[in-house]
C-alpha cells in the first residue's frame, strides 16, 4: 500500500442487505489513490454486494460511502458514474446489437455531455492499446465476440469514462487463462499510466493477490482481516482458497 497517498474511498459502517437478509455487518475499509485492492473471500462473503453498495446499486441500511471526502451514500449509480466511479459486473453490460466501436462511443452517453471527437478518439485509442483484440473486432457486433473479448469490452466501456475508481467483480469468468493474464496486465496498465485504483473482486486468490497491493479477506459479511500484499505471507493464504 502506498502510504503517502490520500484515501479515496472511505466505507465505514456498512450495513445492507436484500429485505429482511443482512449480507454486510458494519463492513469498514479504505482504498488509497493509484492503489489496487483484492477483495477475497469464500462465494456468499459479501464481495458483490459491498460493490454494489459503493456504486449505488444496492442500498445501504446504515453506515456511509465517502468518495473523495464526499459522502455517496446511497446516491445513484449515474451520478456516481459522473463522480469519476466505473463498475464492471460480473455480466458484462454490453450492447449485443452494436459494433465494438459503436459500444465504446456509446459509453461515453452516460456522461450527460457530448464528448469532443479528438478526447473521444483518444479514449478509444487507449481501450485499443490495451486490447489489440477489440481493434481488430472494430466494425464487428459486439455480440458475436467470444466471452473474453466481451468482458474486455466491458472493461474497455468503462475505461471510456476515465474513472477514478474501477470497481471489478470476477473478470476471470469465462476466460481462457491467457487472456486472464491479459485482463490483469491490463489492469495494472491502467492502474499505473492513469492513476485509476482498482477493487478487484475475483476468485483466482493468488493472480488477484499478486497485481493488488492491499487486500481484505471478507467472510460472512465481515471484514476478517486485511494486509498489504508485500509483506504477506501469500502461500499460506492461497492455502485457504
Amino acid at each position: 500500500m502506498i502510504t503517502t497517498s490520500s484515501i479515496l474511498l472511505e466505507v465505514r459502517d456498512l450495513v445492507c442487505g436484500y429485505g429482511k437478509l443482512e449480507v454486510l455487518h458494519r463492513i469498514s475499509l479504505q482504498v488509497r489513490e493509484n492503489e489496487i485492492v483484492s477483495l477475497i473471500g469464500h462465494n456468499g462473503a459479501g464481495k458483490t454486494t459491498l460493490l454494489r453498495a459503493v456504486f449505488g446499486l444496492q442500498k445501504v441500511n446504515s453506515g456511509s460511502v465517502l468518495f473523495m471526502g464526499e459522502d455517496i451514500t446511497n446516491t445513484p449509480s449515474s451520478k456516481n458514474v459522473l463522480s469519476g466511479i466505473s463498475y464492471v459486473p460480473q455480466s458484462n453490460n454490453i450492447f449485443s446489437g452494436f459494433s465494438v466501436l459503436e459500444n465504446l462511443k456509446l459509453a461515453t452517453h452516460v456522461l450527460g455531455k457530448k464528448t469532443d471527437p479528438a478526447e473521444l478518439y483518444e479514449r478509444i485509442e487507449d481501450v485499443y492499446r490495451l486490447f489489440p483484440i477489440l481493434r481488430e473486432r472494430g466494425n464487428q457486433y459486439a455480440g458475436k465476440l467470444s466471452g473474453g473479448q466481451k468482458q474486455m469490452l466491458a472493461i474497455g466501456m468503462a475505461l471510456m469514462h476515465r474513472p477514478k475508481l474501477l470497481l471489478l467483480d470476477e473478470p476471470s469468468i469465462g476466460l481462457a487463462p491467457v487472456l486472464f493474464e491479459q485482463v490483469l496486465d491490463s489492469i495494472v496498465e491502467v492502474n499505473k499510466k492513469f492513476g485509476t485504483s482498482v477493487i478487484l473482486v475475483e476468485q483466482n486468490v493468488k493472480k488477484a493477490l499478486n497485481v493488488s497491493q492491499c487486500a481484505f479477506v471478507l467472510k460472512l459479511g465481515k471484514v476478517q482481516s486485511s494486509f498489504n500484499t508485500a509483506n504477506a505471507e501469500l502461500d499460506n493464504l492461497w492455502a485457504m482458497f
